[in-house]
């Protein structure tokens, strides 16, 4: 067994309001009216969003990066881009959305309002050594790892997700590494976090 799990590696649930506090940062993304080719839509809580369209093969044809406003409304003028399958990808902090936009042979452009997918992403907060990870939005588990900079294996585990969340601490220690990898995998999503200890 390794040193972190011998020397009280923590790995338990907490009730924790982390979920509730996110959603209040989280941003809404709202269509308007289509005309000709022209995509109008609305950001509220538009802190730091990335706005990516890509084409059906994932390559980007147009991306930028909002600011700091409370609240952002967009024009894209997609005239031209040749008709077929596109994508909105809106990208904070907190989560990601991705849109379907299909141009026709027409001219017309079709949107579908509601995200085809969804994806929160982890949450960490740290107090000392001490890193906790919060999971919202979750259908079932997600495979979670600890590593460090060696590829020395702390802890792995699929999480089963409880009403749509996952929780864990963990106990990290300057005596093992001075910086971890926690990697998470959900969905086909990875996200990995580099947490450097002090």
């Amino acid at each position: 067994m390794n040193t972190l799990l011998k020397s009280g590696f923590l790995a338990g649930f907490l009730l924790i309001s982390a979920s509730l506090m996110s959603k209040d940062r989280d941003f809404s993304l709202s269509f308007g009216a289509t005309t000709a080719k022209t995509v109008n839509f609305e950001v509220l809580n538009a802190q730091n969003i990335s706005l990516v369209i890509y084409n059906e093969a994932y390559g980007e044809v147009f991306s930028e990066k909002l600011g700091t406003e409370e609240s952002v409304t967009k024009s894209y003028n997609l005239s031209d881009l040749a008709s077929g399958m596109y994508f909105l990808v809106a990208e904070s902090e907190q989560k990601i959305e991705k849109f379907k936009i299909k141009i026709n042979a027409d001219n017309t452009v079709d949107i579908e309002k509601t995200p085809f997918a969804e994806i929160s992403k982890p949450e960490y907060t740290m107090s000392g050594s001490m890193v906790k990870l919060h999971l919202s939005g979750l259908k079932d588990s997600a495979n979670i790892s600890v590593t460090d900079f060696s590829d020395n294996i702390y802890y792995s585990a699929t999480k089963k997700a409880v009403d749509g969340d996952i929780d864990l601490t963990f106990d990290l220690s300057l005596k093992t590494a001075d910086k971890y990898i926690i990697t998470v995998e959900e969905g086909g999503n990875v996200f990995n976090k580099i947490i450097t200890l002090n």
